[in-house]
C-alpha cells in the first residue's frame, strides 16, 4: 500500500519534545524498540518523538549458550520468532535470551511486522489510522483542510483492501507494537474490568433494605472473547485519533475551527452507530476514573503544598486549580490529552506520586478543545442532521429492521446489546440520547454468550422505563420513541 504524502516526519519533530504545548507525554525514541526495557508502568523512558534514522542496528556477534533453544540454527531460531502467538510473548522472548534477542535484531522489521499484523488482526487499519494522526504524521499547523483528509483517507481505508503491514514504514510499526502493548492494552484491561463490573452488579441478586450484611456481587468474568477484544480495541484507537485530531494544542499547532455538527459528521460519521457509541462509553468511563481521581488528591492540589511547584502558572497552576473548580472543564482538559498520560495517572497507586502527575498533567480546556461529550449531545447530532443527512438517517425514518447476525470474528453487525437497546429496529441515534446505566455496562461491547451466561438481555430495555426526559428528547428531536415506549 502506498503510504499518504503526510507521513513524511516533519524536520522539528525533536523540538516539539521539549515544548511546554505538547498535548501528551512525548512519545519516546524506545516507543519503536518493544525489545527494550520498559519504565515505570509500562511506559518507555526518553527524550522526545524521533525515527532512527538507521533504524536497522549492525548484525550483532554470535553468543556462546548451553541452552538447547539458543543452540538451535539461526533458520530455526528465527521460525520460532516468527511463531510468537503474541507481541508480549515474543517481547518477553527477546528480552529474556540476549542470543534470541540477537536474532530477532537481525530481521527485526519482518518479524515485528508479523507479530503486529496477527496481533492487531480485526482492527489494524484504525490502529494504523490513530498512527497517521499523530501530530508529526498529519503536520503542522493542523487545519481544518488537513484532518478532513486525514478522516477521507481513512474511509478509504476502512472500505478499500486490507492494509498490507509490510508496507508500512518500519518505524511506525515498531510505534504501533509499543503503543498497544503499553497503553491500548492496558487501558482495556481497566476498561473492560470496570464496565464488566458495573454490569455483574446490575445482574446480582436485589439487596434486602431490612439486612445488616448484603450479599457480596460476584466477580464477572473478565475472559474477552476476540470479538469482544476487536470491539474494545477499535473503540480505544478511535478514541486516540479524534484526540490526536481535535485535543489540546497551542494555537501556533492549530488552525481553523471544525465546528461539533461537522466534527460529528466527519469524525463519526465514518462508523456505524453502535461503533460510535462504543467510542463514546470509552469516554464516559475515563471521564468516571477521573472524577475519582480528582476526588481523591483535590484537598493536595494547592499552592500550600511544598511538592508542588507552581512557578509556571501557564502549565501547571491554573490546571491544578481547576481541578478542584471547574471540574468538567478540567477534565476536558485533561482527556484531550489523550490515552498516554491518562493510563500514566490511571495505574498510579502511590498518593504522592499521583498528586504529582495530576499537577502535572491537568490543564483547563481552551476553545479549540472538543470534548467527545460535546460531540455527541443531542443538539449536535440533530444539527448534523439538518446540515450533513446521510443514508443512516433514512434507515432510521423507514424503521429498516436490524437484526442480531451473530459474533462474527471480526465483528461485522451490531452487536446483541445494541440490538436490545432499540429493540431491533436501526437506529443512528448515540451518545445522550441512551440511558447511561447500559453505558456504563459497555453493552456494545459484548457477545451474545455473556449476556445470556449473565441472564441479563431483559435487563437493556428496561433501563428505558426510567429514562422518560430521554424518550422526550428523542421524540421532540426525531418525531419518534424508542419501541414500546
Amino acid at each position: 500500500m502506498e503510504q499518504p504524502a503526510h507521513e513524511t516526519i516533519a524536520p522539528d519533530e525533536q523540538r516539539e519534545a521539549v515544548s511546554g504545548d505538547r498535548m501528551e507525554t512525548p512519545n519516546h525514541p524506545d516507543d519503536h524498540n518493544f525489545d527494550q526495557p520498559n519504565g515505570p508502568n509500562g511506559c518507555s523512558p526518553g527524550r522526545g518523538n524521533e525515527t532512527p534514522k538507521n533504524p536497522e542496528p549492525e548484525p550483532e556477534p554470535e553468543l556462546e549458550s548451553s541452552s538447547l533453544l539458543e543452540n538451535l540454527p539461526a533458520e530455526l531460531r528465527d521460525h520460532i520468532l516468527f511463531s510468537m502467538p503474541d507481541l508480549l510473548t515474543l517481547q518477553t522472548l527477546v528480552r529474556a535470551s540476549p542470543m534470541m534477542h540477537a536474532q530477532y535484531r537481525s530481521n527485526r522489521n519482518a518479524i515485528l511486522g508479523a507479530a503486529v499484523a496477527r496481533e492487531l488482526d480485526g482492527f489494524l487499519v484504525d490502529a494504523y489510522a490513530c498512527a497517521m494522526s499523530r501530530r508529526h504524521a498529519i503536520g503542522k499547523p493542523r487545519t481544518k483542510e488537513k484532518i478532513i483528509a486525514h478522516l477521507d483517507a481513512y474511509r478509504g481505508w476502512m472500505s478499500g483492501s486490507q492494509i498490507d503491514v509490510d508496507a508500512i514504514r518500519p518505524s511506525y510499526v515498531r510505534w504501533l507494537s509499543a503503543f498497544h502493548l503499553d497503553i491500548i492494552k492496558p487501558m482495556a484491561h481497566q476498561y473492560s474490568t470496570w464496565a464488566l463490573q458495573n454490569l455483574s452488579r446490575a445482574t446480582s441478586p436485589a439487596q434486602d433494605q431490612g439486612t445488616v450484611e448484603t450479599p457480596a456481587v460476584p466477580q464477572p468474568d473478565v475472559a474477552l472473547s476476540r470479538s469482544e477484544e476487536i470491539r474494545i480495541f477499535q473503540a480505544l484507537y478511535r478514541y486516540e485519533t479524534y484526540y490526536h485530531l481535535f485535543g489540546f494544542k497551542s494555537l501556533a499547532e492549530r488552525q481553523d475551527i471544525l465546528h461539533l455538527n461537522e466534527i460529528n459528521n466527519n469524525f463519526f460519521g465514518l462508523f456505524n452507530p453502535w461503533e460510535g457509541e462504543a467510542v463514546g462509553c470509552i469516554d464516559i468511563f475515563i471521564r468516571q476514573r477521573y472524577h475519582q481521581i480528582f476526588d481523591d488528591v483535590q484537598d493536595d492540589l494547592h499552592a500550600a503544598n511544598p511538592d508542588l511547584d507552581f512557578r509556571d502558572d501557564t502549565k501547571h497552576n491554573e490546571g491544578s486549580i481547576y481541578a478542584c473548580t471547574q471540574r468538567e472543564d478540567s477534565i476536558d482538559g485533561a482527556v484531550a490529552r489523550g490515552l498516554r498520560p491518562t493510563i500514566d495517572v490511571f495505574t498510579t497507586e502511590d498518593r504522592e506520586t499521583l498528586v504529582a502527575k495530576v499537577h502535572k498533567y491537568i490543564r483547563p480546556s481552551v476553545l479549540l478543545d472538543d470534548p467527545i461529550r460535546r460531540t455527541l449531545l443531542p443538539a449536535v447530532q440533530a444539527q448534523r442532521r439538518s446540515t450533513h443527512p446521510d443514508a443512516r438517517d433514512e434507515a432510521e425514518r423507514r424503521k429498516d429492521v436490524m437484526e442480531f447476525a451473530g459474533d462474527a470474528v471480526p465483528p461485522n453487525g451490531p452487536p446483541l446489546g445494541w440490538v436490545l437497546l432499540w429493540n431491533g429496529t436501526y437506529v443512528n441515534i448515540y451518545g445522550e440520547h441512551v440511558p447511561p446505566t447500559v453505558q456504563k455496562w459497555g453493552y456494545v461491547m459484548w457477545d451474545e454468550r455473556r449476556w445470556s451466561e449473565l441472564e441479563a438481555k431483559t435487563l437493556v430495555l428496561k433501563q428505558w422505563e426510567t429514562e422518560p426526559d430521554r424518550i422526550k428528547d428523542i421524540e421532540i428531536f426525531y418525531g419518534w420513541k424508542p419501541s414500546g415506549f
